[in-house]
């Protein structure tokens, strides 16, 4: 009875392509910067039918980020499409400072979306970008959209043209689902009886990295998106956890439990071999790599509690980062290299914080409800991350500076360990 029960957990793990679409998120918008940018985004034109237009999309992704207040288009003067159609003394008019006009037009059985972004203070159009696409990327091409607004306007790269991962538990189910930043068109990678833990991005969006049970064993599996093909890391028998992949995606550090121990360790996904990182009396989990693969930083115990350390990838020389608290735990490092988020608790709350990489300047960002995993977006302006409203698990972004929240949630399951694509 035993090996068929995990024999259908294995199944219905492995059963990629054929289950069924899920529930999409719903962004609800929390907080948001008092000085947002006034922006108006006129209706692009019609897009694929029963999907939300490419307008919409962008004034939601915009009003998502915290830093632009979208003026509602029934306040608009007109509904130019082209440059020409624009007359800067109209929008003043309304209100708005920034304006992004452009067309959603049929080509070659997909689309042509053209974008054309202005400063209506001064009438200088900032940028300009047409992309193509079929009808089935145009959701996805509407965030590209909103990235080169984002862009124009912060002289930032913007974080919506991405995917993010999840674990949904509905019941006795668990899935890893993957979906847009906004969480439309959410699907299934993995489903089963079995819980999916602790999902990472590998540096190139292709696969991701989990955590599930196998043989009564946590097992760490690499899985490409394209194919459903799975790479299991490390040897059969081994209880592992917390995989990491390394900036040049070509290793993965994790933690491996063994004889009261729980050291980390580095596979070489090519070649399977390994290297062990840490050899004491601790527990040491979580690792973490720095974006230029310079360091580790991961969580111990050899002080007594969970703290935050880094370790110089290539002596093994460790320090510790984190000495405010009881508890720090969940590393995660920023891709642009300047902070470090994570899991601290305060006043008996898991609360979401960020420092500098040295360990100074803790800032609390979220200690409203017991968070976990946090992710950063690609840019590094914004973190993915789970937590609890209502008593449910739900997941929140917040902006790097604490200034911009929103909730992500569903009508269904218990959403958490999210992970932001780059």
């Amino acid at each position: 009875m035993a090996k068929r029960f995990w024999a259908l957990a294995l199944f219905l793990l492995a059963s990629v392509f054929v289950l069924p679409a899920q529930a999409a998120l719903t962004v609800e918008i929390t907080k948001s910067v008092a000085s947002a940018l006034p922006i108006a985004i006129p209706s692009f034109g019609p897009g694929v039918p029963g999907q939300p237009s490419v307008a919409d999309v962008v004034r939601n992704d915009l009003r998502h980020s915290g830093l632009f207040r979208v003026i509602e288009p029934a306040g608009y003067p007109s509904d130019p499409r082209a440059p020409g159609a624009v007359k800067a003394s109209e929008w003043t008019a309304v209100g708005a400072t920034g304006l992004a006009v452009g067309s959603v037009q049929p080509l070659n059985g997909g689309y042509a979306v053209s974008v054309y972004v202005y400063n209506v203070s001064t009438g200088q159009e900032l940028t300009a970008r047409r992309f193509t696409c079929s009808a089935a990327e145009l959701h996805m091409t509407a965030h590209h959209v909103a990235d080169v607004i984002y862009q124009a306007f912060t002289g930032k790269p913007g974080p919506f043209a991405s995917r993010i991962a999840y674990v949904r538990q509905t019941g006795n189910t668990y899935e890893l689902l993957v979906a847009e930043s906004d969480g439309w068109n959410p699907h299934p990678i993995v489903r089963g009886i079995m819980p999916v833990f602790s999902p990472v991005w590998s540096p190139n969006n292709h696969r991701l990295a989990y955590v599930t049970y196998a043989n009564a064993r946590a097992i760490i599996y690499v899985q490409d998106l394209a194919t459903g093909k799975r790479q299991s890391i490390a040897p059969g028998g081994e209880i592992v956890s917390a995989p990491a992949f390394s900036p040049n995606g070509q290793e993965i550090a994790y933690a491996r439990s063994s004889g009261g121990h729980t050291e980390l360790y580095v596979a070489n996904l090519q070649t399977g071999q390994r290297r062990q990182l840490t050899n004491d009396d601790a527990i040491n989990t979580s690792p973490t790599w720095s974006p230029n693969g310079s360091q580790i930083v991961f969580v111990s115990d050899r002080a007594g509690g969970p703290q935050i350390y880094a370790m110089n990838a290539n002596d093994g020389n460790i320090h510790r980062l984190t000495y405010s608290g009881g508890y720090n735990a969940g590393p995660e490092y920023s891709p642009t290299g300047n902070a470090i988020a994570f899991i601290h608790r305060t006043d008996g709350v898991y609360a979401l914080a960020v420092m500098d990489p040295n360990g100074s300047g803790l800032r609390v960002l979220d200690a409203q409800g017991n968070c976990d995993h946090p992710s950063f977006a690609g840019n590094g302006q914004m973190i993915l991350y789970g937590t609890h409203r209502g008593g449910r698990k739900v997941l929140a972004e917040v902006s790097l500076d604490g200034k911009t929240m929103a909730i992500l949630h569903s009508d269904v399951g218990q959403d958490s360990q999210p992970a932001w694509s780059r």
